[in-house]
Formats: C-alpha cells, structure tokens, sequence
C-alpha cells in the first residue's frame, strides 16, 4: 500500500513562512479589548468578565498576530491606532 504524499502541510508552513514575520508587534486590537476590561473598578467582576470574553480574547490576539501586525511589517502602518489611556488611570503599556 503505498502513502499518498500530502502537500497541504508544506503548501500551509510556506503560506506561514510569507505571512507570519511580523507576529511579535504592538498588538493594539488586544490593548484596545484589555482597556475596556480596565475600565471596570471590581477586581472580581473584571475576572468574570475576562473569564466570560476569554473567547473574545483569542480571537483578537490571533487577529493581531496573523492580520494586523503582518499589514504593519509590510506597510509600516498598522490599521488599528494604539489604545488611549485615561488621564485619571496609571499609564499602562499594552
């Protein structure tokens, strides 16, 4: 019985190798989600809520990994500005 040769896994690690090289960026789609769950002043209910979008939160960084931060490395522009904080809150880096 001979194997059938496959090349879907290197057609996906090529695609990856082209379009993954700017991974580690700013990761602003997932600053703007963790301001949002900083804006609640519960620790408790900020936990729950995370807990809750946990979901919502893979998305976005898979999001900035693969989409933008990628657009970013190749334009030098990323589509999503960088997350504002509060003149009243600590300054946090996201």
């Amino acid at each position: 019985m001979k194997r059938r040769r496959s090349w879907s896994w290197p057609a996906v690690a090529l695609l990856a190798l082209l379009m993954l090289p700017g991974c580690l960026g700013p990761n602003h789609a997932t600053g703007h989600l963790a301001k949002w769950n900083f804006e609640f002043e519960n620790k408790w209910a900020r936990e729950g809520i995370f807990l809750v979008c946990l979901p919502a939160y893979v998305v976005f960084a898979v999001g900035d990994m693969v989409i933008f931060n990628s657009i970013q490395w190749w334009s030098g522009d990323n589509p999503i500005s960088r997350p504002v904080p509060k003149d009243d809150s600590p300054s946090t880096t996201f």
